[in-house]
């Protein structure tokens, strides 16, 4: 089943990208903001980590797609090195939790990402 892109995943997308500076985080290539693509390496489907900033990463077409997705070894090997030993095991921790998003909540993420998308332009 396909996970519906809401307008809070088209701002924290557009966030992610926009913060990476156009640059692929994994193979470093400087390819502009609207060829990345926001990589989560738990899926959208986890509430909890859907819009953390920690699970999610700046990456080309073929480092998301090709390399991250066909290899989720090498995805959480990648992982634990960018966020480090105690950032990897609280986003392991941080999966774990149920979160429920209500519409105050996804208002506020909203206004926050707005903010900070405009903060990098």
């Amino acid at each position: 089943m396909k996970i519906k892109h809401t307008i809070e995943d088209k701002l924290f997308s557009e966030y992610i990208r926009k913060k990476s500076g156009g640059v692929c985080e994994h193979c470093h290539k400087n390819v502009g903001y609207k060829k990345l693509q926001a990589s989560h390496f738990f899926g959208r489907r986890n509430k909890a980590l859907r819009w953390d900033e920690r699970n999610v990463s700046a990456l080309c077409f073929t480092c998301h797609m090709v390399i991250m997705t066909e290899n989720p070894f090498y995805h959480a090997k990648w992982m634990l090195k960018k966020l480090g030993t105690t950032g990897f095991d609280g986003l392991v921790l941080a999966s774990n939790r149920i979160k429920k998003w209500n519409k105050q909540d996804l208002k506020e993420l909203r206004v926050d990402l707005r903010k900070k998308i405009k903060e990098l332009e």
